[in-house]
């Protein structure tokens, strides 16, 4: 079965199961540290493949990546993934939470890469900005790339506005290029 498939299955399941117990924010951090955990220390997933660990020691590990004191949420997600031989599929299915909690409550992602620090001012300006467009809360991180040369990078869920130095100089050498291909 496709793993998309089965990340968003186990994902949507997932969030039902902690709104009735009122844990859908807290397994949201949750599952953002997970996710984090995972994709960073490739260790971790290289030991939960390993065939002579055994589902508790597994468990254990998982219940130590995402944090303290787990919510029982989380306690019988990490149960429900191992005894279904599911712990190739729990980054997708970690992300594919975040994803749909971000969905139901209406919460914007937004990436802003600049050549130059910018002003807290602008920064608040800007997340005000998108908060009153969306409709929602909006998750923003910044950061400097000065590699840019100038002007920056905005990312707003899967939409992306380049509008540095380096991308347009990118876009008139593709231009100029196809335009001597003729």
């Amino acid at each position: 079965m496709n793993e998309g498939l089965i990340a968003r299955r186990y994902a949507k399941a997932l969030y039902a199961y902690a709104a009735e117990l009122g844990q859908e924010q807290a397994l949201y951090d949750r599952m953002q540290t997970l996710a984090a955990a995972l994709a960073t220390l490739p260790d971790l997933s290289e030991a939960l493949r390993n065939p002579t660990l055994s589902l508790r020691d597994r468990a254990t590990l998982l219940n130590e990546a995402a944090g303290s004191q787990p919510e029982p949420s989380y306690l019988a997600f990490v149960r429900l993934v191992l005894a279904h031989h599911r712990e190739e599929s729990l980054c997708a299915i970690a992300l594919g939470y975040t994803d749909y909690y971000r969905r139901k409550k209406h919460i914007s992602i937004v990436r802003l890469v600049s050549a130059v620090p910018m002003s807290d001012e602008a920064l608040a300006r800007i997340r005000r900005q998108v908060a009153l467009r969306t409709h929602g809360e909006v998750e923003f991180e910044n950061s400097v790339d000065p590699s840019i040369d100038g002007g920056f990078i905005f990312r707003l869920n899967d939409y992306r506005l380049d509008a540095s130095v380096k991308g347009q100089l990118g876009r008139i050498r593709r231009e100029l290029y196809t335009a001597t291909q003729k």
